[in-house]
Protein backbone atom coordinates (compact mmCIF):
# COMPACT_ATOMS: atom_id res chain seq x y z
CA UNK A 1 0.00 0.00 0.00
CA UNK A 2 1.36 3.40 -0.96
CA UNK A 3 1.24 6.37 1.41
CA UNK A 4 -0.86 8.27 -1.11
CA UNK A 5 -3.19 5.61 -2.45
CA UNK A 6 -2.51 2.98 -5.07
CA UNK A 7 -0.70 4.62 -7.99
CA UNK A 8 -0.94 2.83 -11.34
CA UNK A 9 1.75 3.98 -13.73
CA UNK A 10 1.05 4.44 -17.49
CA UNK A 11 2.52 1.38 -19.18
CA UNK A 12 1.06 -1.22 -21.59
CA UNK A 13 -0.11 -3.62 -18.84
CA UNK A 14 -1.58 -0.89 -16.64
CA UNK A 15 -5.20 -2.02 -17.03
CA UNK A 16 -4.44 -5.67 -16.26
CA UNK A 17 -2.41 -4.60 -13.22
CA UNK A 18 -5.29 -2.40 -12.09
CA UNK A 19 -7.74 -5.27 -12.46
CA UNK A 20 -5.47 -7.52 -10.40
CA UNK A 21 -5.23 -4.95 -7.59
CA UNK A 22 -8.98 -4.47 -7.53
CA UNK A 23 -9.61 -8.23 -7.52
CA UNK A 24 -7.35 -8.50 -4.48
CA UNK A 25 -9.42 -5.88 -2.70
CA UNK A 26 -12.57 -7.97 -3.07
CA UNK A 27 -14.98 -5.12 -2.41
CA UNK A 28 -17.91 -3.59 -4.25
CA UNK A 29 -19.56 -0.16 -4.27
CA UNK A 30 -22.30 0.51 -1.78
CA UNK A 31 -25.86 0.57 -3.09
CA UNK A 32 -28.02 3.66 -3.04
CA UNK A 33 -27.21 7.31 -3.51
CA UNK A 34 -23.69 8.34 -2.57
CA UNK A 35 -23.36 10.92 0.20
CA UNK A 36 -21.63 14.23 -0.47
CA UNK A 37 -19.38 16.42 1.64
CA UNK A 38 -21.46 18.69 3.93
CA UNK A 39 -20.29 21.77 2.02
CA UNK A 40 -21.82 20.34 -1.15
CA UNK A 41 -25.13 19.31 0.42
CA UNK A 42 -26.96 22.45 -0.84
CA UNK A 43 -25.86 21.63 -4.39
CA UNK A 44 -26.58 17.89 -4.18
CA UNK A 45 -29.40 17.56 -1.62
CA UNK A 46 -30.06 13.93 -2.58
CA UNK A 47 -26.40 12.95 -2.89
CA UNK A 48 -24.74 11.64 -6.03
CA UNK A 49 -26.88 9.45 -8.24
CA UNK A 50 -25.29 6.01 -8.66
CA UNK A 51 -24.47 4.67 -12.09
CA UNK A 52 -24.51 7.98 -13.98
CA UNK A 53 -22.03 10.47 -15.45
CA UNK A 54 -21.61 14.03 -14.22
CA UNK A 55 -19.81 16.60 -16.35
CA UNK A 56 -17.87 19.06 -14.20
CA UNK A 57 -16.45 22.26 -15.66
CA UNK A 58 -14.33 24.81 -13.87
CA UNK A 59 -12.93 23.33 -10.65
CA UNK A 60 -10.77 20.36 -9.68
CA UNK A 61 -11.35 21.34 -6.04
CA UNK A 62 -15.05 20.56 -6.44
CA UNK A 63 -14.08 17.19 -7.91
CA UNK A 64 -12.05 16.42 -4.78
CA UNK A 65 -15.00 17.47 -2.65
CA UNK A 66 -17.21 15.04 -4.58
CA UNK A 67 -14.77 12.24 -3.74
CA UNK A 68 -14.75 13.15 -0.06
CA UNK A 69 -18.33 12.27 0.86
CA UNK A 70 -18.32 8.69 -0.47
CA UNK A 71 -14.76 8.17 0.80
CA UNK A 72 -15.67 9.22 4.32
CA UNK A 73 -18.45 6.61 4.25
CA UNK A 74 -16.08 3.79 3.29
CA UNK A 75 -16.30 3.77 -0.51
CA UNK A 76 -13.28 3.18 -2.71
CA UNK A 77 -12.58 6.08 -5.09
CA UNK A 78 -10.56 6.44 -8.28
CA UNK A 79 -8.89 9.29 -10.17
CA UNK A 80 -7.92 8.95 -13.83
CA UNK A 81 -5.86 11.26 -16.02
CA UNK A 82 -4.94 13.94 -13.46
CA UNK A 83 -1.16 13.60 -13.00
CA UNK A 84 -0.92 16.93 -11.16
CA UNK A 85 -3.59 16.07 -8.61
CA UNK A 86 -2.59 17.20 -5.13
CA UNK A 87 -3.10 14.23 -2.85
CA UNK A 88 -2.56 16.51 0.14
CA UNK A 89 -5.53 18.57 -1.03
CA UNK A 90 -7.58 15.39 -1.39
CA UNK A 91 -6.66 14.37 2.16
CA UNK A 92 -7.55 17.85 3.42
CA UNK A 93 -11.06 17.40 2.05
CA UNK A 94 -11.27 14.11 3.96
CA UNK A 95 -10.56 11.60 1.19
CA UNK A 96 -9.22 8.33 2.64
CA UNK A 97 -5.95 7.88 0.75
CA UNK A 98 -5.79 4.19 1.67
CA UNK A 99 -8.92 3.66 -0.42
CA UNK A 100 -7.95 5.89 -3.34
CA UNK A 101 -6.62 4.49 -6.64
CA UNK A 102 -4.72 6.90 -8.89
CA UNK A 103 -4.12 6.30 -12.60
CA UNK A 104 -2.18 9.48 -13.47
CA UNK A 105 -1.82 9.21 -17.25
CA UNK A 106 -3.42 6.25 -19.03
CA UNK A 107 -2.81 5.91 -22.75
CA UNK A 108 -5.80 7.38 -24.64
CA UNK A 109 -6.92 3.97 -26.01
CA UNK A 110 -6.97 2.65 -22.43
CA UNK A 111 -9.11 5.41 -20.93
CA UNK A 112 -12.43 3.57 -21.23
CA UNK A 113 -11.05 0.21 -20.04
CA UNK A 114 -9.30 1.92 -17.10
CA UNK A 115 -12.48 3.66 -15.94
CA UNK A 116 -14.46 0.46 -16.49
CA UNK A 117 -11.97 -1.50 -14.35
CA UNK A 118 -12.24 1.05 -11.57
CA UNK A 119 -16.03 0.86 -11.77
CA UNK A 120 -15.75 -2.74 -10.57
CA UNK A 121 -14.85 -1.54 -7.10
CA UNK A 122 -15.07 2.25 -6.77
CA UNK A 123 -18.18 4.08 -5.65
CA UNK A 124 -17.10 7.20 -7.53
CA UNK A 125 -14.46 7.87 -10.18
CA UNK A 126 -13.15 11.31 -11.16
CA UNK A 127 -11.55 11.43 -14.60
CA UNK A 128 -10.19 14.06 -16.94
CA UNK A 129 -12.15 14.19 -20.18
CA UNK A 130 -10.67 11.81 -22.76
CA UNK A 131 -11.87 13.91 -25.68
CA UNK A 132 -14.07 12.32 -28.30
CA UNK A 133 -15.16 8.71 -27.82
CA UNK A 134 -17.11 6.53 -30.21
CA UNK A 135 -20.79 5.97 -29.57
CA UNK A 136 -20.09 2.31 -28.84
CA UNK A 137 -17.45 3.16 -26.23
CA UNK A 138 -19.80 5.56 -24.47
CA UNK A 139 -22.63 3.01 -24.46
CA UNK A 140 -20.44 0.20 -23.11
CA UNK A 141 -18.99 2.38 -20.37
CA UNK A 142 -22.35 3.81 -19.27
CA UNK A 143 -23.75 0.26 -19.17
CA UNK A 144 -20.88 -0.80 -16.89
CA UNK A 145 -21.38 2.20 -14.63
CA UNK A 146 -25.10 1.50 -14.40
CA UNK A 147 -24.53 -2.18 -13.61
CA UNK A 148 -21.92 -1.45 -10.93
CA UNK A 149 -23.79 1.64 -9.67
CA UNK A 150 -20.63 3.72 -9.89
CA UNK A 151 -20.80 7.50 -10.30
CA UNK A 152 -18.38 9.01 -12.84
CA UNK A 153 -17.39 12.67 -12.64
CA UNK A 154 -15.77 13.75 -15.90
CA UNK A 155 -13.80 16.98 -15.70
CA UNK A 156 -14.71 18.49 -19.03
CA UNK A 157 -17.36 17.77 -21.65
CA UNK A 158 -19.33 14.53 -21.92
CA UNK A 159 -22.00 13.44 -24.37
CA UNK A 160 -25.41 13.66 -22.70
CA UNK A 161 -24.37 13.56 -19.02
CA UNK A 162 -26.93 12.95 -16.30
CA UNK A 163 -26.02 16.39 -14.96
CA UNK A 164 -23.70 19.24 -15.85
CA UNK A 165 -21.97 21.11 -13.03
CA UNK A 166 -20.34 24.46 -13.80
CA UNK A 167 -18.15 25.99 -11.13
CA UNK A 168 -17.38 29.71 -11.36
CA UNK A 169 -15.10 31.55 -8.96
CA UNK A 170 -16.83 34.78 -7.99
CA UNK A 171 -14.29 36.09 -5.51
CA UNK A 172 -11.52 35.49 -3.02
CA UNK A 173 -10.89 36.56 0.56
CA UNK A 174 -7.50 37.26 2.06
CA UNK A 175 -5.97 39.85 -0.26
CA UNK A 176 -5.77 43.38 1.08
CA UNK A 177 -4.36 46.24 -0.97
CA UNK A 178 -2.57 43.87 -3.29
CA UNK A 179 -0.88 41.65 -0.70
CA UNK A 180 -1.67 38.88 1.75
CA UNK A 181 -2.61 35.20 1.52
CA UNK A 182 -5.69 33.78 -0.16
CA UNK A 183 -7.82 32.24 2.56
CA UNK A 184 -11.28 31.59 1.10
CA UNK A 185 -12.67 31.05 -2.38
CA UNK A 186 -16.26 31.94 -3.24
CA UNK A 187 -17.68 29.60 -5.89
CA UNK A 188 -21.04 29.51 -7.62
CA UNK A 189 -22.27 26.12 -8.82
CA UNK A 190 -24.78 26.00 -11.66
CA UNK A 191 -26.22 22.52 -12.05
CA UNK A 192 -28.38 21.31 -14.92
CA UNK A 193 -30.05 17.98 -14.19
CA UNK A 194 -33.14 16.38 -15.68
CA UNK A 195 -33.90 19.55 -17.65
CA UNK A 196 -33.97 21.59 -14.45
CA UNK A 197 -31.44 24.12 -13.22
CA UNK A 198 -30.36 25.06 -9.74
CA UNK A 199 -27.59 27.26 -8.40
CA UNK A 200 -25.88 27.72 -5.07
CA UNK A 201 -22.87 29.57 -3.72
CA UNK A 202 -20.14 27.95 -1.64
CA UNK A 203 -17.26 29.33 0.37
CA UNK A 204 -14.21 27.08 0.26
CA UNK A 205 -11.34 27.66 2.68
CA UNK A 206 -7.89 27.48 1.08
CA UNK A 207 -7.20 24.55 3.42
CA UNK A 208 -10.54 22.75 3.86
Amino acid sequence: MFDYGEVIQPFPDAVSDLQEILQQRGTTPAAGALPVHPRLAPAFPSGLRPGVVYSLVGSVSIALALLAGPSQHGAWCGVVGLPDLGVEAAAAWGVDLDRLVLVPAPEPPQWVSTVAALAEVAGVVVAASPGRLSGGEVQRLTARLRTRRTSLVVIGPWERPAATVRATTVGWDGLAQGHGALTRQHVRLDITERHQQRSCCLTIPETP
